[in-house]
């Protein structure tokens, strides 16, 4: 979400503290004695301030006194009883609660009735024992003081309260019990923002809330995360809200600290004291009295251990499987490493996400400024640097906040500046308490991610540390369980910048004013003195240079001499996917001796043409030279016994790839895109752990032959290679789901070496009868490209092919190039094992009409088929479809006649501009039925819903071979290019900005959202190597109070076009974003539900929803229109949102009847007029109309009219008891 668009006005200041917290109305000769005094002493004993009437002062004015205390109250509890109505006093007072409620601001004061021995009823219609009392007012007093009266009873008897009657099965204790809970909510509400430091409530709040609510049994619940992201403040905002709903509560903070300082017995003894409310000492937690856990598993309690460190801590304190603790109790445990966690039965684990851009300039706000937002002048800027800097961590935004509070603009700016530099201290405290936990091992390799690693690949990591003898598999585990690192959905480690800002600072007080005595150095004016001027030491063990912040290097002779510790080393420049790094001047001595105990080596466009003089380290694990100007890297043969990975991809100049017989434990080779390379060396493919050799894209290689070949070859990429025309590699027929790719090569016949292999996972060759020769099952993918003979046909020649046996049980087909290609022979309906189609390049114009009945199919992609025009129905199992720049595509027919359950469904037409507009309709249309069919498939098998919290795809249940990216899994989604004006039929509530907020439904039949956004044409840019197009949506629940919670958030992220290489994103044209997301919607819907069982009275709650999308490049788009449909268990009750409005119109018309001034006229209640109307209709429950019908009924009017009658005696058989 860009910064610019997270402002929003100011919230409303909080309500003044009031003198009381309740006011109680009664009726002293009904219940002041009984029911109103143990009521009263209940309230007293849960700190609630209550004005009784026997508190006003001697002498005073009673009226004006009464009024005064009503003013000063929050909660108004009316106790209606038999005689209540006998007292003008108490009318009077019902008359100005119910005035002034409806004067000030909506959540600031709340009216709870109680019905203490009388019928709801009897209070709203003036009957029963009510009756004649009003029958002598009207004949007595004046009849606008009379209907006064009788509206404030009607009004106070249609609130929701409290029913207590001879045959209501409860005790008055448990009535007087329900009514101290409730009023505890309204107050809890009230004074949310007051009772502690600034408080955003947002998605993590509302997802543990959700948790607790939605339980009835002993749950424990762990908040985790890194330092300073809130677990402390959210787990004491939730003890603030729910704890005085059970029977006992304790919150022990900083059980880390003050378990270390006072030893674990005295935290024991006063979690027991706190719950039992006593003073409690044990000499041991393994041995706890029978009479104390007796009491305890009687009680209903709720705890919070806060900052708990050790699983062997929590055990002590919670016990095995929580044994001391009654039915219903909650335990809320806070730490910074999740081992703790796992490690017992903790039911619930939340990771504490960073807070959003809107609640993070809101927190920093508050604190820099004692208001919600910056104000519009130069601080608007400079706000917006230290929320970059904090990156959504709510320490670091109070820290600074609170830092630069009151501190002119100049003072701001240096400061900012300064942090770039200097870390702040106060922030740097807490977060080095996890790093203070790890082992040596664990720190070593934290540092090193900190200070050279950071978005390099999970796997080359741990492959690189272990050789460094770090342990690295399980360190980086538990780095990951200290919430220190983090895994990207590319499977690259990422760290938070105040986290790597701290592992600079921990490296940086090695040696304050010497970088050459650190461990490790990174900044590139540093390394560059060291280089120049012979500054380092035997301490530095790793160099990153980022080369894109220098044009010069200069090297000594006894440089790299004085480093003999120097582990890793970097020259790095990467400019992005596919681009030639910059040029740079270079000074380097005649003999570069490079330390014996280096294990990587990068260098990104090294301008040497030979490295034959260098002194190699033999202890090297991965050499990386990519676009250098390397012609050779070394003339006789050398030992690496520890080398595994070389990789010179796009070295133009190389011509020809070394002996590496040396390197026995070599894994993978990568020199392609080296176009002068001619051949390789016959040692590479002899070795005998190589598992991957990339050459694809060698213009000038002409052979790949060996006389031996690895037994552990798994890639052979040698496709774009136009002049390779021989392939001898003996690969073993042993050697299964290898990937082979020789497509667009100059290959005329199959190599005899391949011949006789069977189950490739891939397998790529130009388009050939040679391929009926291969044997059935020869592989599970094939790729085909353009036939090396340009004069043969490849449509006949795929027709000829595809019976063929290697085809039977073929997964997936793909087309690379294939120009000659206009269309799809008829005859690939014989692929009934087919589950993949994907064409690029192709000249194809239609798909052949009998796809649809590929009865496996899952997944279309077509990329670059300009020529394409028509695709026909598909198969009903197909849930990925995507069309990229297919221009001259015209006309797509519906696929949703047959649906079959999927895990997640995308279709995309990006730049599909000519697409005609019924084509358009009829896309939008399946769109809003598979959504549908998704979410109600979703409710009626709730075993289903993927748990995202799992690391783990989702794998086809009947092939055991698709796979799909978890970001999308659960999600329906539809992209194309926007005609008409079709959406605003479609959906409940449309905005003309990247915001919408609406009402949420009434009703148990609600139970989703369908969400849209439509963004204009983008101009090519630069894609960095990553297509991934990011949508998404941060919701917000607004009570009607003022509360405003960031409840959930939801992106696509996988929009990526698999041949991408040199490719640039863009759009032509307005393009609409649908999406579905169950994972969201049941996230919202119980936070929702949650709510509603915290406060039932608050109807107006609205949802808000802001939607971002964002480029590869990280790029804000701009976002035209956007919208929101509701989804209903019942498709008949879609339009319920009109019919409800309508309902509450007539309503308040009744109520106005009420409010007449015709002395004369007879007061009926609207719900028994409503009723008697409704009594000519016959069997309305019975109706039963098609869709044609209901239209057609609805267009005369008196359909819908009926319909709303039906619903309308819904929305008032409250009324009618």
């Amino acid at each position: 979400m860009a910064f610019s668009d997270v402002y929003s006005p100011p919230t409303p200041p909080p309500p003044p503290l009031t003198k009381y917290d309740v006011f109680i109305s009664f009726n002293g000769k009904d219940t002041r004695n009984g029911f109103t005094s143990h009521l009263h002493s209940a309230l007293c004993r849960n700190q609630i301030e209550t004005f009784i009437d026997y508190r006003i002062e001697k002498g005073g004015e009673i009226w004006e006194e009464l009024v005064q205390a009503i003013r000063d109250s929050s909660v108004y509890l009316v106790i209606f009883s038999e005689h209540y109505a006998s007292s003008k006093w108490c009318l009077r007072e019902l008359a100005e609660i119910i005035e002034l409620t409806n004067m000030v601001e909506k959540g600031h004061h709340h009216i709870i009735p109680v019905f203490y021995r009388i019928e709801p009823t009897h209070v709203r219609k003036q009957t029963g024992s009510y009756y004649s009392v009003f029958a002598e007012y009207d004949r007595n007093l004046d009849y606008r003081l009379v209907r006064q009266w009788r509206k404030a009873l009607f009004h106070a008897a249609n609130i929701s309260g409290f029913e207590y009657n001879h045959h209501h099965s409860r005790t008055e204790s448990d009535l007087i019990e329900g009514i101290v809970q409730m009023i505890v909510r309204k107050l809890d509400q009230k004074y949310t923002s007051e009772l502690r430091s600034p408080f955003i409530h947002d998605q993590n709040y509302a997802s543990i809330e959700s948790v607790l609510i939605n339980s009835q049994e002993v749950r424990t619940i762990g908040i985790w995360g890194m330092g300073g992201i809130g677990k402390t403040t959210i787990a004491a905002a939730i003890f603030q809200e729910f704890s005085p709903k059970y029977e006992g509560s304790c919150f022990l903070a900083n059980v880390r600290e003050e378990s270390s300082r006072h030893g674990l017995n005295y935290i024991f003894n006063r979690l027991l004291s706190e719950l039992l409310q006593e003073h409690v000492h044990i000499t041991t937690p393994k041995i706890v009295s029978s009479t104390i856990l007796r009491r305890l598993r009687r009680k209903k309690v709720f705890i919070v251990l806060d900052d708990v460190n050790t699983s062997e801590l929590l055990e002590n304190l919670l016990g095995v499987g929580q044994d001391y603790l009654g039915l219903g109790s909650k335990v809320i445990v806070t730490t910074r490493d999740k081992h703790v966690l796992l490690s017992r039965s903790v039911d619930h684990i939340h990771q504490v996400t960073e807070m959003n851009d809107e609640n993070s300039l809101k927190l920093f706000s508050l604190n820099a400024f004692n208001r919600t937002h910056p104000p519009e002048n130069e601080y608007w800027e400079l706000s917006k640097r230290a929320l970059a800097y904090a990156r959504g961590n709510p320490l670091a935004l109070k820290v600074l906040g609170s830092f630069l509070h009151s501190k002119s603009e100049k003072e701001w700016d240096n400061a900012l500046t300064k942090l770039k530099r200097i870390p702040n201290a106060d922030i740097q405290k807490v977060l080095r308490l996890s790093f203070n936990e790890l082992d040596d091992t664990e720190k070593d390799i934290f540092l090193d991610i900190a200070c050279f690693f950071k978005g390099e690949e999970k796997e080359k990591v741990i492959r690189i540390l272990n050789e460094c003898g770090f342990f690295a598999d399980i360190g980086i585990r538990n780095l990951l369980d200290k919430a220190l690192i983090s895994i990207a959905t590319n499977k690259s480690i990422q760290m938070h910048d105040l986290i790597q800002e701290m592992g600079h600072k921990i490296v940086c007080e090695e040696s304050l004013k010497n970088p050459g005595k650190r461990s490790r150095v990174w900044h590139p004016d540093e390394i560059c003195n060291i280089l120049k001027n012979d500054e380092g030491s035997a301490t530095i063990e790793t160099i990153y240079l980022d080369m894109t912040e220098r044009t010069e290097i200069c090297i000594s002779s006894d440089a790299l001499r004085k480093m003999p510790k120097l582990r890793l080393l970097a020259f790095a420049n990467n400019n992005g996917f596919g681009q030639k790094r910059i040029d740079y001047t270079l000074s380097l001595p005649t003999n570069l001796e490079l330390p014996n105990n280096l294990r990587y080596i990068q260098w990104d466009g090294c301008p040497l043409k030979s490295l034959s003089t260098t002194s190699w380290p033999s202890k090297l694990v991965e050499l990386s030279m990519p676009y250098s100007d390397l012609e050779k890297l070394w003339d006789e043969p050398l030992n690496f016994p520890s080398l595994e990975l070389i990789y010179l991809a796009s070295s133009k100049r190389m011509i020809e790839c070394p002996d590496l017989s040396g390197a026995p434990n070599l894994k993978e080779v990568w020199v392609n895109g080296c176009d002068k390379l001619t051949h390789l060396h016959p040692s590479i493919l002899s070795l005998p752990k190589l598992s991957g050799l990339c050459v694809f894209r060698c213009k000038e290689l002409k052979s790949l032959s060996c006389t031996t070949c690895s037994p552990s070859l798994r890639d052979v990429v040698a496709y774009g290679c136009p002049n390779l025309q021989e392939f001898s590699i003996p690969i073993s027929k042993d050697n299964s789901h290898i990937n082979l790719h020789l497509r667009s090569t100059a290959l005329n016949q199959l190599p005899s070496s391949i011949v006789h292999l069977q189950n490739l996972d891939n397998f790529s060759f130009p388009i050939s009868d040679l391929l009926m020769d291969l044997p059935e099952k020869y592989t599970k993918q094939i790729m085909l490209s353009d036939p090396n003979n340009h004069e043969s046909d490849s449509v006949a020649t795929l027709r000829r092919i595809l019976p063929s046996p290697m085809f039977h049980y073929l997964k997936e087909l793909k087309f690379d190039g294939c120009q000659s290609l206009t269309e799809l022979p008829d005859n690939i309906s014989l692929l009934s094992s087919l589950l993949v189609i994907r064409l690029h390049n192709t000249n194809i114009m239609t798909f052949p009409e009998n796809i649809k009945t590929l009865p496996r199919l899952k997944i279309v992609l077509l990329c670059h088929c300009e020529r394409l025009q028509h695709v026909p129905t598909l198969p009903p199992s197909v849930h990925h479809f995507k069309a990229w720049d297919c221009k001259s595509l015209r006309t797509v027919s519906s696929s949703t006649s047959e649906l079959k359950r999927q895990h997640g469904t995308t279709f995309i037409f990006v730049n599909c501009v000519n697409l005609d507009e019924e084509s358009c309709n009829t896309i939008l249309e399946d769109a809003i039925v598979r959504m549908d069919t998704r979410a109600k498939t979703q409710q009626l098998s709730p075993r289903l819903e993927e748990n995202k919290n799992e690391e783990c795809t989702v794998v086809d249940d009947d092939d055991g071979f698709l796979s799909e990216d978890n970001a999308n899994v659960g999600k329906v989604c539809y992209f194309l290019p926007i005609r008409g004006s079709k959406l605003g039929g479609l959906f409940h509530r449309g905005s003309s900005q990247n915001s919408i907020s609406i009402q949420l439904p009434q009703g148990s039949n609600f139970f989703g959202f369908i969400f849209y956004l439509v963004v204009p044409p983008i101009q090519p840019c630069n894609t960095g190597g990553d297509l991934d197009f990011r949508f998404g949506f941060e919701c917000y629940l607004e009570t009607s109070w003022g509360q405003r919670t960031h409840i959930a958030s939801s992106s696509l992220i996988e929009w990526s076009c698999e041949f991408y290489y040199g490719y640039q994103m863009n759009l032509l044209s307005d393009h609409v974003l649908l999406w579905y997301d169950s994972q969201c919607c049941k996230q919202i819907m119980e936070i929702i539900r949650g709510r509603k069982a915290i406060d039932d009275d608050d109807k107006n709650a609205n949802l808000e929803v802001k939607f971002f999308a964002r480029l590869p490049n990280k790029e804000e788009v701009v976002i035209k229109e956007c919208g929101i449909r509701w989804i209903y268990t019942n498709m008949e009750k879609e339009s319920r949102v009109c019919r409800f409005k309508r309902s509450r119109q007539v309503f308040e018309l009744e109520e106005k009847d009420l409010e007449s001034d015709d002395e004369g006229e007879e007061l009926v209640p609207p719900a028994k007029k409503f009723k008697n109307s409704l009594m000519e209709v016959e069997s309305v429950e019975n109706l039963s109309w098609t869709d044609q019908q209901r239209a057609a009924a609805a267009k005369e009017g008196w359909g819908y009219r009926l319909v709303f009658s039906v619903q309308l005696l819904g929305s008032l058989e409250y009324f009618l008891r």
